[in-house]
């Protein structure tokens, strides 16, 4: 199925088909552009938002913009927490982690774009191509230690650090989504709960959390990447897995041996007898190697994680060669993957949580330049459906003054006649 097109976005059948990156086609709900990027297509939905492969109208760069949803329009508290992620995400530096490219928190439809990122995710690697080896888990636990402390020390905890949420480009580990992340100087008012199989026991009981939350979060995140589900027991219900979750109940069965020293220390239950992320990037630096960032080369990850993240790249390449002319590839949309087995439902929901209705179209014509062109109505005997819609409205409120037109004369005439009753006597 292919995206619709406009006037300035030609189709380009000699383009072959996106496959590896799942991009979605944009529905009549979405928007044309948002700012200064017209939209491309959908690369992720959820319950309360939508992230978009967007491009730039000034300079034809590749973006991901993200918006919001809200049933019934976008309220204050939304709008709010909306722009503190925008400053939050705005104060994380550094090259493996995605940098705001811009911003409105304040638009009709708020939205944000940040550096785009064509890779898969580590949640996608490991649902599709297997478990990494134990070289390769040590290697990636030093390149996510090394990017949380740069977050630990500038403030910020993430608060949801799992496999959906951290990007494997050959260029080596992104993280990404700071949408419930927040800063030690920020005051905050409620607390949010990260997907549940890799969220801290003190989050899963409500209480505040600190850099001590996202250790656990990796933990069990690296603990997935070993064996390939959540480090809990089976329970085909939230509320027994976010039991489990409180009182770190884990399940460490599979387990690498040369492993668990490593990853289970993170899963302990009280965030003091935790490793401290610094220890932590020591701990998982293998002797003779200088702590850092390494590339995917340098992880040794395995080669069906290499076949995918290539053809990510590649698509990547397609899609940014394409130029500033909005020229739009053919996207096929791919059917759904089965989920892994070992895999719970709690960490499946990001691209299946049914979505509340859009603010629509209309919404978004502010961001349109003017000469641009727009959707086409639909039109019936000379009305679109905006103009049937609106006639319908004046229908009825002309059907309603005439009742009450009618009523008025009625009591009016009961008054006349009484009257007149009155005046014979």
């Amino acid at each position: 199925m292919n995206t619709p097109t406009t006037p300035d976005a030609p189709d380009t059948p000699d383009t072959p088909p996106l496959t590896a990156l799942r991009l979605d086609p944009l529905s009549r709900d979405d928007p044309d552009r948002l700012g200064d990027y017209r939209l491309i297509g959908r690369l992720a939905s959820g319950g309360m938002g939508r992230l978009y492969l967007a491009r730039s109208t000034a300079d034809g760069s590749l973006a991901a913009v993200k918006t919001l949803l809200a049933r019934g329009g976008i309220g204050e508290v939304e709008r709010r927490r909306f722009a503190r992620e925008v400053g939050l995400a705005r104060r994380v530096r550094g090259e493996h982690t995605a940098r705001v490219l811009a911003a409105d928190p304040e638009a009709a439809r708020p939205w944000m774009a940040i550096r785009y990122i064509p890779a898969p995710s580590l949640a996608e690697l490991v649902a599709s191509r297997g478990t990494a080896d134990e070289a390769c888990v040590r290697r990636l636990g030093a390149s996510c230690a090394a990017v949380l402390l740069d977050l630990h020390e500038g403030g910020i905890v993430h608060r949801d650090l799992k496999p959906q949420n951290m990007l494997l480009p050959n260029a080596g580990l992104r993280l990404i989504d700071f949408g419930i992340s927040h800063a030690v100087d920020v005051t905050r008012t409620h607390l949010t709960l990260g997907t549940i199989a890799f969220t801290s026991p003190e989050q899963a009981r409500g209480e505040p959390s600190t850099a001590a939350s996202d250790v656990y979060s990796l933990g069990a995140t690296l603990f997935h990447l070993a064996v390939g589900r959540p480090p809990y027991p089976e329970t085909g219900s939230d509320l027994r897995l976010l039991a489990l979750v409180a009182r770190a109940q884990v399940d460490p069965a599979d387990l690498p041996a040369g492993l668990r020293e490593l990853i289970l220390p993170c899963l302990a239950l009280e965030p003091d007898d935790r490793p401290r992320t610094a220890d932590l990037l020591g701990a998982f630096t293998e002797p003779g190697r200088a702590p850092g960032l390494p590339n995917a080369a340098e992880l040794r990850i395995p080669d069906g994680w290499r076949v995918l993240i290539d053809a990510y790249e590649r698509e990547g390449r397609q899609l940014a060669a394409v130029g500033p002319h909005f020229a739009r590839p053919t996207i096929v949309t791919a059917p759904p993957r089965p989920p892994s087995p070992a895999q719970p439902a709690a960490t499946r929901a990001d691209r299946t949580m049914p979505e509340p209705a859009s603010p629509g179209r209309p919404g978004d014509r502010h961001d349109r330049r003017p000469g641009e062109p727009g959707d086409v109505p639909r039109r019936f005997a000379g009305l679109s459906a905006t103009g049937w819609r609106a006639a319908a409205k004046a229908g009825t409120a002309l059907t309603v003054l005439v009742v009450y037109a009618l009523l008025l004369l009625a009591v009016l005439a009961v008054v006349v006649a009484i009257v007149v009753a009155v005046a014979r006597e």
